[in-house]
């Protein structure tokens, strides 16, 4: 959503955990029950990335709208959506996730997997969530924890700078506490649960080069540490934290990743977009 997410491996970003997004979005369906619109329900996918649970929508029969910051993702999302046949059914556009593009009550559904946790003011981006969904309807976001594997690659690079980023850390979102903090104040029911995603690579050093490749902030950690010198030494505690979660017993590598769910239903008036 913000910082380093221009340039990189557009076509493999988020493809290793694209099943979480596949299951946050059928939970969110089947949230809907009854008080779905049925076929045409509408779907919004907030840092939508390459687009994989505004596709996973599609599937399902919704209308789904993906939102991204970057121009490139979009630029792969619209593409496997021509390849899958559901060019007719979804729609990417560019946008901010603390200034959402629509008017209130828009969505009968609106998600985000692993990408509004990446918004700079999480109060905001949680009121823009609930805004745009209409009464009745279903948020659902998932964000990585902060003691998962996944939520400790940035600490395990950001260590090796001389000052670590000052912005709070989006696995904030990964904290019951503060989802019920920021929600609290909005006309939605909240409820939290971790889940896990398998995650598979080749190798431990093919998933290295996946994530200092792709786009997203470990770009930017990853020039700024080569400039001092100390790029390997992050790279190799990299390496090592995905080794340590390594569940295979033969050359690739295969880890489960926790993530937090956070599922709930809006009710009474929209809040402010704030």
């Amino acid at each position: 959503m913000t910082g380093g997410w221009s340039g990189g491996d557009y076509a493999t970003a988020g493809d290793a955990w694209a099943p979480a997004a596949a299951d946050v979005t059928a939970a969110a369906l089947a949230e809907l029950g009854g008080t779905a619109t049925g076929p045409a329900s509408r779907v919004l996918d907030v840092g939508t990335g390459t687009g994989p649970a505004a596709l996973a929508a599609a599937r399902a029969g919704a209308a789904a709208v993906g939102l991204d910051r970057e121009p490139g993702l979009l630029m792969t999302a619209r593409q496997r959506a021509r390849s899958a046949g559901l060019a007719a059914t979804t729609c990417f556009a560019v946008g901010d996730a603390l200034q959402l593009p629509f008017p209130d009550g828009t969505f009968d559904a609106v998600l985000s997997t692993f990408g509004v946790m990446f918004a700079p003011d999480a109060r905001r981006a949680a009121a823009e969530l609930v805004r745009v969904c209409r009464p009745g309807g279903i948020v659902a976001v998932a964000s990585w924890t902060p003691d998962g594997v996944m939520g400790r690659i940035a600490p395990t690079v950001t260590r090796h700078l001389d000052r670590p980023p000052a912005a709070p850390a989006p696995t904030r979102w990964g904290d019951p506490a503060h989802i019920r903090a920021w929600f609290a104040p909005l006309p939605v029911a909240i409820r939290t649960r971790v889940a896990h995603v398998r995650i598979t690579y080749p190798s431990v050093r093919h998933a290295v080069a996946v994530f200092e490749n792709k786009p997203g902030p470990l770009r930017a950690h990853r020039c700024a540490l080569r400039a001092l010198g100390r790029w390997d030494d992050a790279r190799a505690e990299l390496a090592a934290l995905f080794a340590a979660h390594n569940r295979s017993t033969g050359a690739d590598l295969v880890f489960d990743a926790p993530y937090l769910l956070a599922l709930g239903r809006v009710h009474g008036p929209q809040a402010g977009g704030g």
